[in-house]
């Protein structure tokens, strides 16, 4: 992903900053990322056991992510896993849906389409190259196993990038 243009009137204020950056609101923001290691044996976390990925309690005033991948760190023994990331919204949306079916070597990205991200972001940044899915303030951002058929190994690191939306004061 490339920066997203940082306003003149803001430019200053942006030199010490991450080279990944944006203004929000005519604030400065910075991307941030969250990860969750996830290890395919049911024994140590049952399927569909959602755990957070950005607790609720660290949304202030919404969030915008612009970027879900996994990155393979143990081989999978079975090609039939799915980790599905969601907001936790009284209607949970879904964001991503990994699927590492040739998922091969250790260190290989596993990927999704943006099939599940919307324009808001064009919306509030400087820049309409990028789509990314707003989550409201308050909410969690979560990961879970949703399948995993016969795996005995495989692990799965996911990788959330996001940016906080800024108080408006």
């Amino acid at each position: 992903m490339a920066d997203i243009t940082v306003p003149a009137s803001l430019k200053a204020r942006a030199a010490n900053a991450v080279t990944r950056n944006a203004a929000i609101e005519g604030k400065i923001v910075n991307l941030q990322c969250a990860m969750l290691e996830f290890d395919f044996d049911e024994s140590r976390v049952a399927v569909d056991t959602y755990l957070d990925l950005i607790p609720a309690s660290l949304n202030k005033y919404g969030l915008i992510i612009t970027g879900i991948k996994g990155f393979v760190t143990e081989i999978f023994s079975s090609s039939t896993v799915v980790i599905t990331v969601r907001d936790e919204a009284s209607s949970p949306n879904t964001l991503a849906t990994l699927t590492p079916v040739t998922a091969d070597d250790v260190g290989e990205v596993v990927t999704f389409g943006s099939s599940g991200f919307v324009a808001e972001w064009e919306a509030l940044a400087d820049n309409t190259d990028y789509t990314g899915h707003m989550v409201e303030k308050g909410v969690a951002v979560q990961a879970a196993i949703t399948t995993a058929t016969s795996v005995v190994t495989g692990r799965l690191l996911v990788l959330v990038e996001f940016y906080a939306v800024p108080s408006t004061n």
